[in-house]
């Protein structure tokens, strides 16, 4: 997402394994819990925490949260470091701004990479 026309598809599909482990984990971020039909524990909601105070409990909660739903539903990866960008850390960006940066490592594809969300109220 989001969705973005090609002319040789259609519609942008996705060929990779690497690309596919990717979108099934920022849908498993950016989900927030209950929006899945038949399934109203998966997704970890990142927009929630915009509203919450930006402290390292908040950091935490998410963390914790991100690591359940990883194991239950992406059980394929293991999640490495999980990192927040967000005013109190860097003076530039918005109030209203919370960067995530999650980095993986595929087990099944024995690969590396970086899953980067910015979110803004």
């Amino acid at each position: 997402l989001p969705v973005v026309v090609d002319n040789t598809d259609g519609f942008e599909l996705i060929k990779t394994y690497e690309a596919l482990a990717a979108q099934n984990l920022k849908m498993l971020v950016l989900t927030a819990p209950g929006e899945r039909i038949m399934d109203p524990d998966f997704g970890v909601g990142a927009r929630r925490y915009l509203f919450e105070n930006m402290h390292e409990s908040t950091f935490q909660s998410f963390k914790s949260r991100l690591l359940n739903q990883q194991k239950k539903y992406l059980p394929y990866i293991t999640i490495e470091s999980v990192d927040f960008l967000d005013s109190s850390k860097d003076p530039r960006l918005q109030d209203n701004y919370l960067g995530i940066r999650i980095s993986y490592y595929n087990n099944a594809l024995r690969t590396r990479d970086a899953l980067t969300v910015r979110l803004s109220a």
